[in-house]
């Protein structure tokens, strides 16, 4: 799937930019080529934006670059901190990111995430998720409402562990609900509803509560890169969403979002890469996958 074809025929200036809503007079590339791995994907999807947010954020998607590129296991950012490499490059180039690098680490040898190198995650990761939400929901993330809320290491943590977590637990309990009316069509006839006796610590007969089992939609990751570039739009437990990126085998990322549209975030459509339709979303995962 072209994911550039809602923007390909319109003229520039015609669009607000997507990340501040001043007038579009700029193309900007989404996610940014800080995260992927050359060659670039035939397909990075296009946004309008507006040059100042299109230029502003280069130190910041340099210094996670760099980031990644000292703590990574993976084989091609090994090769670029080794002696004379793109690391020792770029901090040659570059007194402050050098700074930045050297405060991360720590006295045990590890590094972390904090001061400005943080400041630098949550520009980089706040563009990116509201970039890829504007694409696939066509929906404006205000910057106010993305927050960057998570960041770990995916040695210790994996993807679906940071969706569990995060998504709406699936057994709900109903006891003190009142018991809605019941057709064919109701979630009676989808969803099971299970009993559960506990124990109380106190002693005394066992309560009996009822919960209701509710079906989680399957996450859909999107590849850009296999084990460089991944990442998915999930449901959180208090309604909000969560876009969670998988990269380079090293860090799982999580960003809050606002909930796209009334109707979820998997609706149906020519323009979204996460319709429902069967074809089109096999389509669409032959098309990310570089």
């Amino acid at each position: 799937m072209n994911t550039r074809s809602g923007f390909q025929n319109l003229p520039l200036g015609s669009k607000r930019c997507v990340y501040c809503a001043d007038p579009a007079d700029t193309k900007d590339h989404t996610p940014p080529r800080c995260l992927l791995r050359r060659p670039l994907p035939v397909n990075l999807i296009t946004l309008p934006a507006c040059k100042k947010c299109n230029n502003g954020f280069s130190f910041h998607e340099r210094a996670v670059r760099a980031f990644l590129t000292v703590v990574s296991v993976h084989p091609e950012m090994k090769t670029k901190r080794q002696q004379d490499g793109w690391l020792d490059k770029a901090c040659g180039e570059s007194r402050r990111l050098r700074k930045m690098i050297e405060v991360s680490r720590q006295p045990n040898g590890n590094y972390a995430v904090t001061g400005d190198l943080l400041s630098s995650f949550e520009q980089v990761f706040r563009k990116t998720a509201q970039g890829l939400f504007f694409a696939l929901y066509h929906r404006v993330a205000p910057a106010e409402l993305v927050q960057l809320i998570r960041l770990e290491d995916r040695r210790t943590i994996t993807p679906d562990d940071v969706i569990a977590q995060i998504r709406p637990n699936a057994l709900r309990d109903i006891t003190d609900e009142p018991l809605s009316e019941i057709s064919p069509h109701s979630w009676h006839t989808r969803e099971p509803i299970i009993i559960v006796k506990f124990a109380p610590l106190s002693g005394g007969p066992p309560i009996q509560r009822a919960f209701r089992l509710v079906r989680e939609t399957p996450v859909d990751w999107i590849c850009l890169q296999q084990d460089i570039f991944s990442f998915a739009f999930v449901k959180c437990e208090d309604g909000g969403t969560a876009c969670i990126f998988d990269l380079w085998k090293t860090l799982v990322v999580t960003v809050r979002t606002p909930w796209p549209d009334d109707r979820g975030p998997m609706r149906r459509g020519r323009k979204n890469p996460l319709s429902r339709d069967d074809s089109r979303r096999k389509k669409r995962r032959r098309s990310f996958v570089n």
